[in-house]
C-alpha cells in the first residue's frame, strides 16, 4: 500500500501544479493569473485534508460502520481505518465533494470575485485527478473490477479484463471497470481543458464536468461488484444520480425564462424519465423483474445514458448560450 500512497501522492500534486501553471499561463482569462501559485498550493492542502475526511466519514455514514450503541465512544477508532482486508474503507463520491469544496475554499480566500472562473479552470484537472485515482483502484486487486469474463472470452487481456489468482491458484479474469472509469474521466478532461480556451459563462466548465463526470459513473457503478450497498443498490450510483438533477435544476432556472413550460422543463423530464428507466434496468440486472440477458440490460442503459447526456447538453448549451450572446 505504500507505493499507492507514493504515487497517488505524487501524481496529485502534479496535477496541481498543473492547474496553477494553467492559471498563470490563462491568456484569454486574465483574472486567474491573481495568487494563482497559492491558489493552486491552497487548493491542494484543503483537498487532500477535505478529501480524505470527507471520504471516510462519508463510508462511514454510508454503511452505518460506526456503532455507537456497541463501542460508545470508540466507535470513532473506526475512521482511522481506511483499508480493511485489502479493500478501501472511502467513499469516492465523497472523496471527490471534498477536494471540490477544497478548491472552492481556496477560490475564496485567493480571489473572492473570481471564484467560480478559478473553478472552470480546475474543472480538467478534477477529472484527471478522478481518472488517477480510479486507475489506482487496481491496486486493491478484486475492488473496482466487474464480473468474471467467460471462459476463453477474446477480451480477456488489460485494459478490457484483469487477471486475478485465488489462493489456490486458479486463474480468472475480471471486468476491468476502474479503467472504464478513469477513461471517461480522462475524455471529460480533454474536453474541460479545451473547453476553457473559448468563450463563454462563468461557472459553465465546472458545472458541465460534474454533470458528465456522475453520468458514465451510473454505469459503472452498475459494472463493480464491490462497493457500498444498499440491498442491491450501489448507493454511489444513487449520489451520481442526485447530483446529475441537481446540476440540470442548476441550468434550466437559470435559463428560458421565457419559453413556453414544455420548452423550457423538457430536459428535466428527460432526465427524471430516464432515472425511471434506470432503476427498472437495475431491477431487470438483479432478476428481479423482465428476463433480459445481461449484455441486453447494459445495452439499454447505455441508451439510457446516451439520452440523459443529450437532454443535459441541451439545458448547458442554452444557459451558455443565454449568457454569451
Amino acid at each position: 500500500m505504500s507505493a499507492y500512497l507514493w504515487i497517488m501522492s505524487a501524481g496529485s500534486a502534479l496535477i496541481f501544479a498543473l492547474y496553477g501553471l494553467r492559471c498563470a499561463k490563462a491568456v484569454r482569462r486574465p483574472e486567474l493569473h491573481t495568487h494563482a501559485w497559492r491558489t493552486a498550493l491552497l487548493s491542494f492542502v484543503f483537498a487532500v485534508l477535505f478529501g480524505t475526511v470527507l471520504g471516510r466519514i462519508g463510508y462511514a455514514v454510508l454503511t452505518q460502520e460506526l456503532d455507537f450503541e456497541y463501542d460508545g465512544i470508540e466507535a470513532l477508532a473506526y475512521l482511522l481505518d481506511f483499508v480493511e482486508f485489502g479493500t478501501p474503507h472511502v467513499s469516492f463520491f465523497c472523496a471527490a465533494v471534498g477536494v471540490c469544496l477544497g478548491v472552492l475554499l481556496a477560490n475564496r480566500l485567493t480571489r473572492k470575485d473570481t471564484v467560480f472562473a478559478g473553478m472552470d479552470a480546475f474543472a480538467p484537472f478534477g477529472a484527471l485527478l478522478a481518472a488517477m485515482f480510479r486507475l489506482g483502484e487496481l491496486f486493491f486487486k478484486i475492488y473496482g473490477l466487474g464480473r468474471t469474463l467467460p471462459e476463453n472470452s477474446p477480451l480477456a487481456f488489460f485494459p478490457f479484463a484483469v487477471r486475478l489468482t485465488d489462493a489456490g491458484g486458479y486463474e480468472s479474469w475480471r471486468w476491468a471497470v476502474c479503467v472504464l472509469s478513469a477513461l471517461f474521466a480522462l475524455v471529460c478532461a480533454a474536453v474541460a481543458f479545451f473547453r476553457l480556451r473559448s468563450r463563454g459563462r462563468t461557472g459553465f466548465s465546472f458545472s458541465a464536468a460534474l454533470f458528465f463526470l456522475a453520468l458514465p459513473q451510473i454505469l459503472c457503478e452498475s459494472l463493480r461488484t464491490t462497493g457500498i450497498m444498499w440491498l442491491f443498490v450501489h448507493a454511489e450510483q444513487l449520489l451520481c444520480a442526485v447530483v446529475l438533477l441537481f446540476v440540470m435544476l442548476f441550468w434550466i432556472l437559470k435559463s428560458g425564462k421565457g419559453l413556453p413550460f414544455p420548452r423550457r422543463w423538457w430536459p428535466l423530464g428527460a432526465l427524471l424519465l430516464g432515472v425511471g428507466l434506470l432503476v427498472a434496468v437495475e431491477f431487470a440486472i438483479d432478476g428481479k423483474i423482465f428476463n433480459f440477458r445481461l449484455s441486453v440490460s447494459y445495452i439499454i442503459m447505455c441508451a439510457v445514458l446516451a439520452g440523459i447526456g443529450f437532454a443535459g447538453a441541451a439545458a448547458a448549451k442554452r444557459w451558455n448560450r443565454e449568457e454569451t450572446r
